[in-house]
C-alpha cells in the first residue's frame, strides 16, 4: 500500500516548509521524521502544507504521534493552499497546528473511518464494529482536539454514511475553529 506521496522541504523566512503532497500512507511518517531530524536544530518553526485526499487511519496515527513530538519542542503551524485538498485522515494531522491556516476555496473533507481488505474492497463489517470504530477515531482524534465543541457535535450528528465536504471560508465562517485564519 505505498504511496508515491511526495515531501518538498523548503526555508521559508523563520520556518521550514514541510510539504506533503499525497496520500496519508507509507511512507509518511519516515519521510516527516527524516526531515524533522535534518532540521530539527536549525529552526524553532515548522509549517506542514497538507495536499491530501486522506489515508490510512495507521499511518495517520503515526504522523499524529510524530507531530505531537514535535510540537513539544518546537513551533507547529499546518497549512492547506487555494484548490488544494485535506480530506479524511488528513483533517486530524491538519489539526495539529497551534496556527491552521488555509486558502478560502481549500477543501476538507470528513467521513467515518472505513476498512478496506488488501485488495481495495471496503470491509462493510457488522453496524456495531463499524460504529465501535467511528467512535474510537471520533474519540482519539476529534474530542481532544481544538475543534469547537459544538460544531463537532453536529459534525458527529450528519456524518453517518456521509462525505461533508467544507471550503477553508466555511469552516472560518461556521466558527469550527479547525482552520484558524484564511490566508
Amino acid at each position: 500500500h505505498a504511496d508515491t506521496g511526495q515531501l518538498d522541504v523548503y526555508r521559508a523566512g523563520n520556518a521550514v516548509v514541510l510539504a506533503w503532497s499525497g496520500e496519508v500512507e507509507l511512507p509518511m511518517h519516515t519521510m516527516l521524521s527524516r526531515a524533522f531530524e535534518a532540521w530539527r536544530n536549525k529552526t524553532q518553526r515548522f509549517v506542514l502544507r497538507l495536499n491530501s485526499p486522506g489515508g490510512s487511519v495507521r499511518e495517520g496515527g503515526d504522523v499524529v504521534e510524530l507531530l505531537q513530538r514535535i510540537k513539544s519542542t518546537h513551533t507547529l503551524d499546518t497549512y492547506v493552499a487555494s484548490r488544494d485538498i485535506c480530506m479524511s485522515m488528513c483533517v486530524p494531522i491538519f489539526l495539529q497546528g497551534r496556527r491552521r491556516a488555509a486558502a478560502a476555496d481549500a477543501r476538507f473533507m470528513f467521513h467515518e473511518p472505513k476498512r478496506f481488505y488488501d485488495d481495495g474492497s471496503e470491509a462493510k463489517g457488522f453496524s456495531f464494529e463499524r460504529r465501535a470504530l467511528t467512535q474510537r477515531f471520533f474519540s482519539e482524534y476529534f474530542v481532544n482536539s481544538p475543534m469547537d465543541a459544538d460544531w463537532r457535535s453536529r459534525l458527529e450528528k450528519e456524518w453517518a454514511g456521509k462525505n461533508i465536504y467544507k471550503s477553508g471560508k466555511q469552516l472560518v465562517d461556521e466558527r469550527s475553529n479547525i482552520v484558524t485564519g484564511i490566508n
